[in-house]
């Protein structure tokens, strides 16, 4: 009989070997298909980075900073840049002023040929809004449109990025030389406009351990499916057995048998990857949304996860069937595994050892070379160990607890785990690898939690007036004047005012313009000074002062509070003959800014990690413990012929899946917080850190441990159909 035969005769067994396998494939197919998403999420990020930090001069080819202002146009093959932050209705907006000659063969990606003075490329996001809204709202701000810009120089459908044509004169190299979102100001000389794909090696080594936290889980539910196969079929194949077939056949049989239904599993997979991606694509990171070519895996990556995921589960069938020596008379009599060894620990301490001192030589100044290949080293063993130590700790846990157990179902629990602890910690290693990745996540973005104190919103700057630096020299405050009372002028301005720098800390108003801004004046005063830490949301700290230097510092613009009302004052200042040094910004707007940052982009993404990693453990937690119960329904069905009620079958259940779990939940937990402190301190020699999480990390611990809850009690059904006299009629 061949042997193609003889796995057809293995798998004919009724709705229920139907059954089974079609949970193997459904669980290999969820497991592909997050697999491929996940792939293509990471080499999207890569190429999402690269469409998007073109816009930052200072990436560019043959970058270099103007030091004063030009006064010629640059040669055909140069193009001067500048990048200016803007704003509309609380959404960021990139801005590059491109100054070129008129015969210039430099190009800007997704435009080609740079615009002309007066006009503008927008993307189309972006077009969109300037259609939708008033003029002198947001496209007064910009000119004439020239065209769009391409997707194929964007990060996403959501961007909001102008390129105007700009004169060589209108370029002012006096900004300051960073931005509140970090971006390069100023003006710079670049022969070409380009990205990268991370913007530092300790971000790229963050979005590996990333995909790393991610992967782990899902492949540990790929394995979790495929052992509830192993475990359903051991009958049949012993049947085979009986009949004459030799181990050897029977390990090729069950091989056959995972080989087609993994395959089976993984082309359905990659069809819910397909259908999967438009929905993940939804998914609003920090900067935007995915295009969906983003979070696609290339044919070469799809391919290799398939064969890969189909080889892999079919050489573990292989090798755990011709491991079990199963015999004629089947599995009926489970055996013991061999004792779990201490070295089982030595991963998981070798790995914080090294993550530790990597962090700490950093940290002291004297980093080690390749310091990020040591810190993903080490997180690959730190999350390795924790899965190697489990079963030697849960074995010692279970030893201490089988002597001082009082019910029968603490007595068989403890009992079975120490025979079996490998197979016991199987259950709940997809549980545990998510609590300790979501410790990490948890930690990793307090790194990029707003700490600053704010005073009481009474006493703050209102969040309706717009604060502009102005970079005015001396002998310019008469037109600074002129050009501020033509702003006072537009609709919902109420005041439009200019300070002065005091000489030791602040600004200095008149008396007038602080009344008009409704600062309280102290009697007698000519001049006020204002606190600087006012304007950043601070206390309101007035003092009578004497007016000692005149050249303009500060435009305030005070509005009615309405949207239309901010927007239309932004634009009046922004095409206005001010010399802005940085551009015109609400309070909210200022403290949203100082935290865009490539961690605050991460951040989003670790919380969908923290979803991810949660659900799929509840998943691979509920296959494994009924794996574990169609393994041992003989033992359970011979304790319910006994007279054992099916609620003690149920404790012994929960039993086996609370100690492993309680056994290593504090170290989970610890763990991920000393990695994440290790990766984020380490990668920045110390300038960043972690403290304690939101609460909505215990939201999220305490939502692990409902669904692992959830997830063994939806098996109790499973415990009582397969434990009734029908488990038992061979004995």
């Amino acid at each position: 009989m061949t042997l193609t035969r003889l796995a057809w005769l293995v798998t004919a067994g009724g709705r229920g070997a139907w059954g089974r396998l079609a949970g193997m494939a459904a669980g290999i197919a969820v497991g592909v298909a997050l697999l491929l998403i996940l792939c293509g999420t990471y080499d999207g990020l890569a190429s999402r980075a690269e469409r998007s930090t073109w816009t930052s001069p200072n990436h560019g080819v043959d970058a270099g900073r103007l030091t004063g202002p030009a006064t010629v146009p640059p040669a055909d093959d140069v193009l001067l840049v500048s990048v200016v932050e803007d704003t509309f209705a609380g959404r960021a907006i990139t801005r590059l002023d491109v100054a070129s000659s008129p015969g210039s063969t430099a190009t800007v990606p997704g435009i080609g040929r740079p615009p002309a003075i007066g006009t503008y490329h927008a993307s189309p996001a972006l077009a969109a809004l300037i259609d939708g809204r008033p003029a002198d709202q947001l496209g007064a701000r910009y000119g004439t449109r020239a065209g769009l810009i391409a997707d194929t120089a964007l990060a996403g459908p959501d961007s909001l990025v102008v390129v105007t044509g700009t004169a060589v004169a209108d370029l002012d190299p006096s900004r300051s030389s960073v931005g509140f979102g970090g971006e390069p100001y100023g003006v710079w000389s670049v022969t070409g406009l380009r990205g990268t794909a991370f913007p530092s090696t300790a971000y790229r080594t963050v979005a590996i351990i990333g995909a790393i936290a991610i992967l782990l889980p899902v492949l540990i539910l790929v394995g979790v499916v495929t052992r509830l196969g192993a475990a359903e079929r051991a009958g049949r194949l012993a049947a085979l057995r009986l009949i004459g077939a030799t181990p050897r056949r029977v390990a090729d049989i069950a091989a056959v048998e995972t080989g087609v239904t993994s395959f089976a599993g993984a082309v359905a997979g990659v069809a819910l990857a397909w259908l999967l991606v438009p929905v993940a694509a939804r998914v609003d990171v920090a900067d935007g949304r995915f295009f969906p070519a983003d979070l696609t895996a290339g044919p070469v990556t799809t391919v290799a996860v398939v064969l890969g995921v189909v080889v892999v589960a079919t050489a573990v069938a292989w090798w755990r069937t011709a491991r079990a020596g199963i015999g004629p008379l089947g599995g009926s009599r489970s055996r013991p595994e061999h004792r779990p060894s201490a070295v089982g620990v030595l991963p998981l301490l070798v790995g914080v050892t090294e993550m530790v001192a990597v962090t700490v030589l950093a940290v002291a100044g004297s980093p080690l070379p390749a310091t990020d290949v040591l810190m993903i080293l080490g997180f690959l063993l730190v999350a390795l160990g924790l899965l190697t130590s489990g079963p030697v700790l849960t074995y010692w846990v279970a030893g201490w607890g089988a002597g001082r157990s009082r019910t029968a179902a603490g007595v068989i629990a403890m009992n079975w785990i120490r025979r079996h602890p490998r197979a016991t910690f199987r259950s709940v290693s997809g549980l545990v690898a998510a609590l300790f990745m979501v410790s990490v996540f948890a930690a990793a973005v307090t790194t990029v939690r707003d700490d600053r104190v704010f005073a009481p919103v009474g006493d703050r700057i209102p969040e309706s007036t717009l604060v502009t630096d102005l970079g005015t020299r001396p002998g310019e405050a008469a037109r600074a004047s002129a050009e501020a009372a033509r702003v006072a002028g537009t609709a919902g301005v109420t005041a439009a005012v200019i300070g002065s720098h005091h000489p030791e800390e602040g600004v200095v108003f008149t008396a007038g313009d602080a009344v008009r801004l409704g600062l309280t004046v102290p009697d007698g005063a000519g001049h006020v000074r204002v606190g600087s830490s006012w304007f950043e949301g601070g206390p309101l700290d007035v003092a009578a002062t004497a007016a000692v230097d005149t050249t303009p510092a500060m435009l305030l613009v005070t509005t009615d509070g309405s949207t239309a009302s901010i927007e239309r004052a932004r634009t009046a200042v922004l095409v206005s003959g001010l010399r802005l040094a940085l551009p015109p910004t609400t309070p909210a707007e200022r403290r949203v800014s100082g935290l865009q940052t490539w961690a605050d982009r991460y951040a989003t993404l670790a919380a969908l990690g923290i979803v991810v990693a949660t659900v799929i453990s509840a998943v691979s937690l509920a296959v494994s413990t009924i794996a574990a119960i169609l393994d041992r329904r003989r033992v359970l069905g011979l304790l319910r012929l006994t007279g054992m009620p099916v609620s003690a079958v149920r404790r012994v259940i929960v039993a086996e899946a609370a100690l492993p779990l309680a056994t290593v939940f504090a170290l989970c937990v610890g763990l991920g917080f000393l990695v994440a402190w290790c990766v984020l301190a380490g990668l920045t020699q110390g300038r960043r850190s972690i403290s304690w999480p939101d609460p909505s990390y215990y939201t999220a611990l305490g939502t692990s441990l409902l669904l692992a809850a959830a997830a063994v009690t939806a098996t109790f059904r499973t415990a009582r159909t397969n434990t009734g006299l029908a488990a038992t009629r061979f004995e």
